[in-house]
């Protein structure tokens, strides 16, 4: 049964029942001897942990670094580690780094975000009222499910609009907008009409 997992799947299992019973099942005993013995798996836990408490020891730093205004290669030349190679970590503070500008730049609010999600929430409201009206009009009930579809729609649209994530408060907030928009239009125009 255990053959097929990974080595950290087949670490979480092991922990896991250390941590719930203080036992481990014979099964993955014979699994873990299968793959080199029990001292290699507690090394291999042992270093996995290590790396994880290095890992959120750097990003830690990289964060730091970035809110006090240094740069990427700035932030490299400050960092080291004493476990992981230069290689290593540096392509580990490079791709922290982008991902945490990233998140930055997609959470960042200014007036271009604003105006481009108010312009993505009069399409999508367009869009959204469509899809829901035409959803009443054919299933010859509410099915507020289909709301669910609006709002997704509603957010595609406005992420297109304006380069950012459901992360940036502004598309969010106009994203559910647009959503309540469709909504309320879409029962006015089946009253008024239909």
């Amino acid at each position: 049964m255990y053959g097929k997992y990974s080595e950290d799947e087949l670490i979480e299992a092991y922990t896991t029942m250390m941590d719930y019973s203080g036992k481990v099942e014979s099964e993955i005993l014979n699994e873990i001897e299968h793959r080199g013995g029990l001292e290699k798996f507690l090394q291999s836990m042992q270093q996995k942990e290590v790396n994880k408490k290095e890992s959120d020891r750097i990003l830690n730093e990289i964060i730091r670094f970035n809110k006090e205004g240094n740069d990427l290669e700035t932030i490299k030349k400050i960092i080291s580690s004493e476990i992981w190679t230069k290689q290593h970590l540096d392509a580990f503070v490079e791709n922290r780094y982008i991902r945490h500008q990233f998140y930055l730049n997609d959470k960042s609010i200014d007036k271009e975000v604003v105006t481009k999600s108010i312009l993505g929430v009069i399409v999508s409201s367009l869009a959204g009222t469509s899809i829901w009206a035409f959803s009443m009009l054919f299933l010859k009930f509410v099915f507020f499910p289909i709301l669910i579809v609006v709002y997704f729609v509603s957010y595609f649209i406005i992420k297109g609009f304006t380069g950012k994530t459901r992360n940036n408060g502004v598309v969010f907030i106009a994203s559910f907008v647009s959503t309540i928009i469709s909504f309320l239009v879409g029962f006015f125009i089946l009253n008024k009409y239909f």
